[in-house]
């Protein structure tokens, strides 16, 4: 576990002298400390006042205002701004066709026959239409079948560049979009997952397996390099290729997770759209 402190006195987002409550330890000139998910970069110590220099929003994260008695991580070996960034890169790998998960949103249009192509609102990233429907009546709202969804036309006539093409013979009316749509990045730890993001509460171990993955991926490499191998036993205790082979039945299990949750969604979102 990496060596941890305390915050003595609460700091604001732009103090650079940090006051702790315990013995300094391995807090050096040169160390990052991580508070809250913010990182710092310690450019100076007074051992006797317990007080550190640093450079706020090290390492591409946010200075915020923290709290006395905010936990302080030394060097830490999984900052946490790189475990949410990890999981954000995670949704967007599972939004891809490749792997079939994706978030479902509805769109509500009116529609007029007399333009054969209708313009689509500003709506975010649709992968593909799953279903659309006229208003009939008033409690009946029937399947549109000969419909495609048009991109990249021209903003001057179609703001969004994404139309939709309706072939079938249908009256003006109001119709509803039923589309896949990749997941929403989330922004703080604090983000709801099934809010703002759209991912199901079902598949959140796929992200965990997935951050874990990224995580420790890179750590092979930063083992290759000579001026890393400080540690004499560490050829023989810690051979090459353990630390990729340790994540192999975790790509494993990540692979199965994703076939399985994408199972569910073409059960429950078949896409019975004919395109021509």
């Amino acid at each position: 576990m990496e060596e941890r402190n305390k915050l003595a006195s609460g700091i604001n987002a732009t103090a650079t002298s940090v006051v702790l409550s315990y013995d300094i330890g391995g807090i050096r000139s040169g160390a990052v400390i991580e508070v809250g998910s913010e990182q710092m970069y310690v450019w100076d110590i007074v051992e006797s006042s317990k007080t550190a220099t640093v450079e706020r929003g090290f390492n591409g994260t946010t200075a915020v205002a923290h709290s006395t008695g905010t936990i302080c991580i030394v060097n830490p070996r999984f900052p946490r701004n790189q475990i949410l960034e990890s999981i954000n890169d995670e949704m967007s790998d599972l939004s891809s066709p490749m792997h079939g998960l994706f978030q479902v949103r509805t769109l509500d249009i009116e529609y007029t026959p007399v333009n054969r192509q209708t313009n689509l609102p500003a709506v975010a990233d649709v992968i593909d239409i799953i279903e659309a429907r006229y208003r009939y009546k008033m409690d009946d709202y029937k399947k549109i079948n000969d419909i495609k969804l048009i991109r990249d036309l021209p903003t001057k006539d179609f703001g969004s560049s994404l139309a939709i093409q309706i072939d079938s013979n249908i009256p003006a009316s109001d119709v509803r979009l039923v589309y896949k749509a990749p997941f929403t990045r989330i922004h703080s730890e604090q983000d709801d997952l099934q809010l703002i993001a759209g991912f199901p509460q079902s598949a959140e171990d796929i992200l965990i397996i997935g951050a874990q993955i990224r995580m420790m991926s890179p750590r092979e490499m930063k083992r290759n390099f000579t001026e890393s191998q400080g540690d004499t036993r560490r050829s023989d205790e810690v051979p090459p290729g353990a630390v990729a082979n340790s994540i192999t039945n975790l790509l494993r299990l990540r692979r199965d997770r994703i076939t399985a949750e994408a199972a569910k969604l073409t059960r429950r979102y078949p896409t019975f759209l004919q395109r021509t």
